[in-house]
């Protein structure tokens, strides 16, 4: 048996997929393995709120994870998160977590992780396409920026890589292409984005199998 724990915001969550989302196609096609004799069951928790930052997942992963946690099982944690860490806040007229902030609550969080597990996992932040979400039209209290955004999936590159922990790099996946078919409102993923977030992912599941 395994488990596997997604933490994030609101693209973990799965927003514009009618699938689902990323995690939910994860659980999906393990789901189908062990139907069909094709691999051993998983559990997937999708723990994924959306509006999440990093500093809120400090706040409830021990309380999620001691509600869920088998130790007789395989554990698997996963963070995708940081892309609400990195807007700036157009009513105060600043950034909503300074760089440093950020990097340590990264740190914190891997700390907290490894209580339970050593199988622990980052996905990127993907691009924006900037023009739409400067600000949000739906939460104008939210301004976003291409250069920004790359900056803070820097940061979780340079940690996750410090730490010797598998980072799925959507960044560079989608440099390049098409972001109007893989952003459905220049921040969240379409449908098709979803999919190939998921399928960044596999290495990892593989080796954490």
């Amino acid at each position: 048996m395994k488990d596997l724990y997604f933490f994030g915001d609101s693209i973990a969550y799965g927003e514009w997929d009618e699938q689902g989302g990323w995690v939910q196609r994860i659980r999906s096609s393990l789901d189908q393995q062990f139907i069909y004799g094709r691999g051993d069951r998983a559990l997937v928790y999708n723990l994924g709120i959306p509006g999440d930052t990093a500093a809120d997942l400090l706040m409830r992963i021990e309380g999620e994870m001691a509600a869920r946690f088998n130790p007789a099982n395989k554990n698997c944690i996963i963070f995708a998160i940081g892309m609400n860490d990195s807007h700036f806040s157009t009513s105060a007229q600043k950034d909503r977590f300074t760089q440093d902030e950020f990097e340590r609550n990264i740190g914190k969080l891997i700390g907290i992780a490894r209580k339970f597990t050593q199988d622990v996992a980052f996905v990127g932040l993907n691009p924006i396409e900037e023009a739409k979400v400067q600000p949000l039209p739906w939460n104008t209290e939210k301004s976003y920026n291409m250069a920004r955004v790359e900056l803070f999936n820097s940061i979780i590159e340079k940690v996750a890589k410090e730490e010797g922990l598998f980072f799925a790099d959507i960044w560079r996946d989608w440099a390049g292409g098409d972001l109007k078919a893989m952003l459905f409102d220049g921040l969240h993923p379409t449908a098709t984005g979803h999919r190939r977030i998921a399928e960044k992912l596999n290495p990892f599941l593989l080796a954490a199998a």
